[in-house]
């Protein structure tokens, strides 16, 4: 078993699934997240609530799919830089709103913070391990570690998005 292989695939798939799940949302909520997106101090909220879905969907397969490159975990940083740097812009302005970032807020849901960037940064720290080769990984070991990764980041993600 190759402990660094192991380790990349465990947080390419959680990562695939964090992209995964934030996309389903949005496409459940199209109108919601648009309005959301407007309400964030984004341009053109409507060809977004449309792009950033695909975006993130395309990204969440080709983190499982493509196992030979390292280029989607390298495109998965750069995605979440650029959703870091709008939530650094709304937190800069002058009214911080709740993030769309998992789709649409829900009723009584905090606007941006630190916490916020710092959940990004963990998703770019799962990024980064994803960018090493997944050649020689065990099953058993991704199946035993993402099985606790796995839910343990969507729930951290959806409390303190």
């Amino acid at each position: 078993m190759e402990l660094g292989a192991t380790v990349a695939l465990v947080a390419r798939i959680t990562l695939a699934a964090t992209f995964g799940f934030s996309a389903a949302t949005k496409v459940a909520h199209r109108p919601e997240f648009a309005r959301a997106l407007q309400d964030f101090g984004l341009p053109r909220s409507d060809a977004l609530s449309w792009t950033l879905p695909l975006v993130e969907g395309g990204l969440a397969l080709a983190l499982v799919l493509v196992q030979g490159a390292a280029w989607p975990a390298f495109l998965a940083i750069a995605v979440l830089a650029l959703f870091t740097g709008a939530v650094v812009a709304n937190l800069l302005g002058e009214r911080p709103a709740p993030c769309p970032c998992f789709g649409p807020p829900t009723a009584g849901a905090r606007p941006v913070s630190a916490a916020t960037v710092a959940r990004n940064g963990y998703l770019v720290a799962l990024a980064v391990l994803g960018t090493g080769s997944t050649d020689g990984a065990s099953l058993g070991a991704v199946v035993a570690a993402t099985a606790i990764a796995l839910p343990v980041t969507l729930v951290a993600l959806r409390r303190y998005g």
